[in-house]
């Protein structure tokens, strides 16, 4: 890990945050029922009632990960089964600004066990006819890419290993950009992935003390012109999760957020 020398007094603070990812790269492709995916078709039981709003919305794919797909799993994650991210497929794409937990606009759904039995999967999905207001206008294959990272500048917890956010509140605006944009440039979260730190192009929602339980990215979606992928104006997309959670497969309270430009 390449630490700026602007920041080598905080060389030891910041390779202890360093956590394992996969980078997610995306091609414009149909997959199969059980694939890794962003839009397109789920895999999903016939027996189960397909997810839908409160008011009984029919929500729309964002993502599906089939971790038994994966060859190089990291810590904490499933090594089995399907994990699939929902979302309302309307102008906010499924935000809930009031409480970004409440899963009623999103949903985000863990299947242990995948069935082999394709006779007994949904084959009969809801139509989406406006994809004006879907950030994902066509159907993506995936692959991974094994890496790590250490925390990013706007994740909330670089300001707790470093203090120099303190700098702002000084009005020392120049010098934290000059301390910490070499550090940026090599290490801005930016990118599709699971794991790993993420990318704001506001700020982090859990900068002033609420859910800082959820510490894990469970998954980010950027902004990407090869595959059309455009959150509002060049936004990007994060889901969060805290590790107890993650390992007990509790998928009940997950943050998910989005901001743009």
């Amino acid at each position: 890990m390449k630490i700026p020398e602007k920041l080598a007094s905080f060389a030891t603070v910041l390779t202890e945050t360093v956590q394992p990812s996969l980078i997610i790269n995306g091609t414009i492709e149909n997959t199969d029922i059980t694939d890794h995916k962003f839009a397109g078709n789920p895999y999903w039981l016939n027996e189960i009632p397909y997810p839908t709003t409160d008011e009984g919305i029919p929500l729309r794919l964002l993502a599906q990960i089939n971790f038994e797909k994966i060859s190089t799993p990291i810590p904490d994650f499933p090594t089995e089964g399907i994990l699939q991210f929902f979302v309302e497929n309307d102008d906010v794409y499924g935000l809930n600004f009031d409480d970004q937990t409440m899963q009623s606009s999103f949903r985000v759904i863990y299947h242990e066990r995948i069935e082999t039995d394709h006779s007994k999967l949904l084959e009969d999905f809801p139509s989406f006819s406006d994809d004006d207001y879907f950030p994902i206008p066509k159907e993506c294959a995936l692959s991974f890419k094994e890496t790590s990272e250490p925390v990013s500048t706007n994740d909330y917890r670089f300001n707790k290993v470093t203090n120099l956010h303190s700098l702002f509140d000084e009005g020392k605006y120049d010098e934290y950009d000059e301390l910490t944009n070499e550090y940026t440039e090599l290490y801005n979260g930016q990118g599709s992935k699971i794991g790993g730190y993420p990318f704001f192009t506001q700020e982090d929602p859990r900068a002033y003390g609420q859910h800082t339980d959820l510490d894990v990215l469970l998954l980010q979606i950027d902004t990407d012109d090869s595959l059309g992928i455009m959150w509002g104006d060049s936004g990007v997309a994060n889901f969060f999760i805290s590790r107890e959670n993650l390992k007990k497969r509790d998928f009940s309270k997950v943050l998910y957020n989005w901001d743009c430009y």
